[in-house]
């Protein structure tokens, strides 16, 4: 593996007087700067090895390609963990493809639930939020790819906001939550 970066995508350094994140170094420059494309077999040690999320529920990542126009990457994610924080891409359109599990795909924001299996495709237009859950004592396996960018080049735009108070919706349909 070429390296290993613990900041997730939201990297650590803060534009002075804002409170938000610059993106990583690597972003949009692996496996070379957009001036330095050309086509390349991508193997094992031209992966780069990255940690995405909260310290305590990060996901193991693989990135293949992170260029100006495009982002690949695979992601593993362990047995009764969750993808934490939920994402959500205001620079372009994500697709994930399972290669193993069984994930549930919560939209924080509208209550939507997807139930998918190895096979199965799930596309995430852009600006949806959306967080993965493992329920099962299976890990699940995905390849990942979102284009035209994962995050903005200025930082602006790649913190994830908050949801107050998260929609969860079980109780046979019923939204009111005293109901439940």
């Amino acid at each position: 593996m070429k390296s290993n970066d613990k900041n997730g995508p939201e990297g650590e350094n803060k534009k002075k007087g804002e409170g938000v994140k610059s993106t990583p170094g690597w972003m949009g420059k692996h496996p070379f700067a957009p001036e330095e494309k050309k086509p390349l077999v991508i193997t094992e040690d031209k992966e780069l090895a990255v940690l995405y999320g909260f310290e305590g529920s990060q996901v193991q990542c693989q990135v293949f390609v992170s260029t100006d126009k495009i982002t690949f990457n695979e992601w593993t994610l362990p047995p009764g963990t969750r993808i934490e924080p939920p994402g959500m891409h205001n620079h372009g359109d994500e697709v994930y493809y399972f290669l193993e599990g069984d994930p549930i795909v919560f939209n924080p924001e509208n209550g939507e639930v997807y139930q998918l299996h190895a096979g199965d495709a799930l596309l995430i237009p852009q600006g949806t939020r959306h967080q993965i859950f493992n329920f099962t004592n299976a890990k699940i396996h995905a390849l990942g790819v979102i284009a035209p960018k994962l995050w903005a080049d200025d930082g602006i735009g790649s913190l994830i906001p908050t949801v107050e108070k998260p929609r969860f919706y079980k109780c046979g349909g019923d939204k009111d939550e005293s109901k439940c």
